[in-house]
């Protein structure tokens, strides 16, 4: 009986070993053919990309020419894998190019129907396939698109309605700004650099805009308009960013700081040391490279007391290398080897001139 129970057991066995490498190899094979897929739809894409590029580099260099439809190539488009591989280098190369070669982009864009592939992706759900449409048809210069587009500034993606905010920008310059005037969410560094780019000038009526988005509630579109007043020097201003010295936000005051740096004239120096004492450390600390980069002599005083009686080691550190700017490296020297002063101090003065090292 037992020898029968043992028989049983171990074809039980050998049963469930086999059990589990047929799983083991079926899932091989499955890792394999899984593999073997992705590698195929990366070479087709790669295939297809470079066959892209080609047309756009013929379309370049030998102008309408070549432009003109090729029936072959809308066959290919039928497929829409490949037709998006097309457009992504359709919105590169115009991104890239300018002149006569973007004209060319353009050009392809519409002779092979491209913004139609473009406004199918705008009544998608997904949130990508809505955004790549609104990129395409902004980069493209679709110009009955705005409203479309501009309608979707309010939709609850992100993804979306910063490509929105960033289209409107692309067809309207500075004008395309007016949703700063509502935004509650916050905008990005990353997007607010890309509106920044996008605007090449501005217009005379500007001046109310900007005054009103600087007392804007949302600190982001505060930051933004402080760094358009940075890229446009509009020195009308500079009363308007000193008095955002005493905002909440510490973002905003260090923004602030740089705006004034920025815009610099001969009462910054003293301006940036008045305020210095009723800021935050951050704030203190962009205070000090401002004094850095200005390199004023006048600061002189100032920064040796800050190097002597401030608390925080940050600031004496600052203050040490902002010294070191205006060359007070003997000052520095004498101090670090006189024998009566503070140990911390010496360290600070060791360590801000082995940085300048």
């Amino acid at each position: 009986m037992d020898s029968i129970f043992h028989r049983v057991t171990i074809h039980e066995l050998i049963i469930a070993i086999v059990v589990v490498l047929s799983l083991v190899f079926l899932l091989i094979m499955l890792v394999l053919l899984y593999s073997f897929y992705k590698y195929k739809v990366l070479y087709q894409r790669q295939i297809w990309l470079q066959e892209s590029e080609q047309k756009v580099i013929q379309a370049i260099v030998s102008g309408e020419e070549i432009s003109r439809v090729d029936e072959e190539f809308i066959t290919r488009l039928r497929n829409p894998s490949f037709r998006n591989v097309f457009l992504s280098v359709l919105v590169a190369s115009d991104q890239k190019f300018s002149g006569g070669a973007r004209n060319e982009v353009n050009n392809l864009f519409k002779i092979y129907k491209m913004e139609d592939a473009a406004w199918q992706k705008l009544r998608q759900r997904k949130s990508y396939l809505v955004a790549g449409g609104i990129l395409e048809l902004a980069v493209m210069r679709v110009e009955r698109a705005f409203p479309d587009i501009a309608s979707l500034l309010e939709h609850p993606k992100r993804q979306v309605y910063q490509e929105a905010q960033y289209a409107v920008v692309s067809f309207k310059g500075f004008d395309g700004l007016d949703f700063l005037n509502t935004l509650v969410v916050p905008l990005s560094d990353w997007q607010q650099l890309r509106l920044l780019r996008s605007i090449g000038k501005l217009p005379a009526a500007h001046e109310e805009w900007v005054k009103n988005w600087l007392s804007s509630s949302n600190e982001s579109v505060i930051i933004f308009t402080l760094r358009l007043i940075r890229k446009f020097q509009l020195l009308p201003f500079y009363a308007d960013v000193i008095n955002l010295f005493d905002h909440t936000a510490v973002n905003v005051k260090v923004q602030a700081i740089r705006t004034i740096a920025a815009l610099e004239n001969d009462e910054t120096v003293n301006q940036l040391i008045a305020a210095f004492f009723t800021q935050p450390i951050e704030a203190q600390i962009e205070i000090l490279r401002a004094l850095k980069k200005s390199r004023s002599p006048q600061s002189e005083s100032f920064l040796q007391q800050q190097l002597w009686h401030h608390p925080a080691i940050s600031i004496k550190i600052a203050a040490a290398e902002v010294l070191i700017a205006l060359k007070q490296h003997g000052y520095l020297q004498r101090i670090a080897t006189d024998e009566t002063v503070p140990e911390e101090i010496k360290q600070v003065i060791k360590h801000a001139l082995q940085e300048k090292t």
